[in-house]
C-alpha cells in the first residue's frame, strides 16, 4: 500500500513538473532538455518561424551574430553576447517531425543563461 501511495506521488509530481514547463509556452511539445551542456525543446512550429525568432532575439538582445548557416533541414546560428561569451543555436526537425531548438552558451554549456536566453526566443515564437 504504501509503494503504491509512493508512486502515484512521484507520478503525480512529475506529471505536474511538465505542465509546469509547458504551460509558459503553448507552441513547446513535450518540455525542455538539458543535456551534454545545450538546452533542447521542441515545438509545433516549423524550424524556418524559429529561425526568424532566434534573429529577432539577438537583435533585440544586442547580440552579435558571428556566422548563419541554414538549409531546408535545418541551421545553426554562432553569435556573441556583449561580454563575447558564445551562443551557439541548432534548428531542426525531430523525428516527430517538430521544429527542435538547442542552445548552448559558452563552451561547455550554461544551463541558467541558457534557459534564460530560450524563454527569450520563445516569445518570438
Amino acid at each position: 500500500m504504501r509503494r503504491q501511495i509512493f508512486s502515484a506521488l512521484f507520478l503525480l509530481s512529475f506529471m505536474s513538473g511538465c505542465t509546469v514547463i509547458g504551460a509558459g509556452v503553448i507552441a513547446s511539445i513535450g518540455g525542455t532538455h538539458y543535456i551534454s551542456g545545450e538546452i533542447k525543446s521542441s515545438y509545433d512550429t516549423s524550424i524556418y518561424r524559429l529561425y526568424k525568432a532566434t534573429l529577432k532575439t539577438f537583435k533585440a538582445n544586442k547580440m552579435k551574430i558571428i556566422s548563419v548557416q541554414n538549409t531546408k533541414k535545418d541551421a545553426d546560428i554562432i553569435a556573441e553576447f556583449k561580454d563575447e561569451t558564445e551562443v551557439k543555436v541548432h534548428i531542426y526537425y525531430n523525428k516527430e517531425g517538430y521544429g527542435t531548438l538547442g542552445v548552448r552558451i559558452g563552451a561547455i554549456g550554461n544551463e541558467k543563461r541558457s534557459r534564460k536566453l530560450l524563454r527569450k526566443i520563445e516569445r518570438y515564437i
